[in-house]
């Protein structure tokens, strides 16, 4: 029996740690022990009370430097016997390599959910030079990484996946969304931060409203560039068309109520929200960010535009609007799609794959 360690300091269940919970839950139907180690009080380490086959600790990880957290945790694995660590956060990653210098043998994974490259210093170097394996959740942060100088085998793509029975949950009524029957909806999920470019959106939905009147955006997401974006949405005279509905557990019930899905991100590592509107049977138009033409075929499962071009993406949007039969279409071949090479277990075996190379 393999005895994986997972380790995430980040606070509530963001999208990386959600693809943690599938993957705890999936290793241990496949007769992996578990061990979720995080900050105590926070959602992660608690994840699946239901299961009393997990085992749980809670550690400070007080940053990628706290030393304490790495020695603590190589303790642990000695104890336990733990054949993996899979870190599923950047700092966590640092304090798995750390542990290392504190008698940790357990061999390391990472998992990268993000495009950004790593920054050119000796410390990160050594960072990204110690784990055996990292998991990219896309062919386009492995490619950053082969940029960086991370090549096979020591990186493998292992795609984020969506759980189909949350992307399909009852669509949110147009009612309880303050949006007229009879209006195009546009709906968008994430958080409020720069790389999601909300400002992309707000000035791509100004140009749609000249084509469409009566044009609404649903924006689910909270984040520290709401008041800023709430002032934008302002001085664009969108007051009635945009309306930003902070962090929404039920996200996928607005997309589902969408009559198009929108991702305008400069910078994803895959892009999980646009496999939830796929896998719900929703057109998408999305920014070709990240991963994103790895879901979003151009005039197969979507519409795919230039990052940072508000035009282009009101364009893809009206196009949507305005054809609402090829649209459809498209909606459908990114369902199948979706189904086909986004599934939770697909993306469990490929990781149980990587854990038993490393083990055998």
């Amino acid at each position: 029996m393999i005895t994986a360690v997972h380790l995430d300091e980040q606070q509530g269940l963001r999208g990386g740690e959600q693809q943690a919970s599938w993957l705890v839950r999936g290793l241990a139907e496949h007769g992996v022990s578990n061990i979720v180690i995080g900050r105590a009080g926070e959602e992660f380490v608690a994840m699946h009370p239901d299961r009393d086959d997990i085992h749980r600790f809670a550690l400070p990880l007080r940053g990628e430097l706290d030393l304490y957290s790495a020695w603590r945790l190589a303790r642990i694995t000695q104890h336990c016997h733990v054949d993996i660590v899979h870190a599923h956060a950047s700092h966590a990653h640092g304090i798995a390599v750390v542990a290392s210098c504190f008698g940790m043998t357990s061999r390391i994974v990472v998992s990268r959910r993000v495009n950004f490259p790593p920054r050119q210093h000796r410390l990160n170097r050594w960072k990204y030079s110690r784990p055996d394996r990292i998991l990219c959740v896309s062919e386009k942060v492995q490619e950053t990484l082969a940029d960086y100088g991370l090549h096979p085998p020591q990186t493998r793509v292992v795609h984020s996946a969506v759980d189909f029975e949350r992307a399909l949950m009852p669509a949110a009524s147009r009612a309880s969304l303050d949006v007229p029957e009879d209006a195009p909806l546009l709906a968008s999920a994430g958080a409020l931060v720069d790389h999601k470019d909300h400002a992309n959106l707000l000035d791509a939905a100004a140009r749609v409203r000249k084509v469409f009147p009566n044009l609404r955006v649903c924006i689910a997401g909270e984040g520290p560039l709401r008041s800023a974006l709430e002032a934008r949405r302002n001085a664009l005279g969108l007051n009635d068309c945009v309306a930003f509905l902070g962090y929404r557990a039920d996200a996928p019930a607005i997309i589902r109520a969408a009559d198009i899905y929108v991702s305008s991100s400069w910078s994803e590592g895959l892009g999980t929200s646009i496999l939830e509107a796929l896998a719900a049977g929703v057109p998408v138009v999305a920014a070709e960010a990240g991963g994103a033409r790895e879901m979003v075929i151009p005039g197969v499962t979507g519409y795919l535009t230039p990052v940072r071009d508000p035009e282009a993406l009101a364009d893809a949007i009206v196009a949507g609007l305005t054809d609402r039969q090829a649209a459809q279409c498209m909606a459908e071949a990114g369902s199948k799609l979706a189904r086909e090479k986004f599934s939770v277990e697909r993306m469990v075996q490929q990781t149980l794959e990587v854990y038993r190379e490393l083990t055998a």
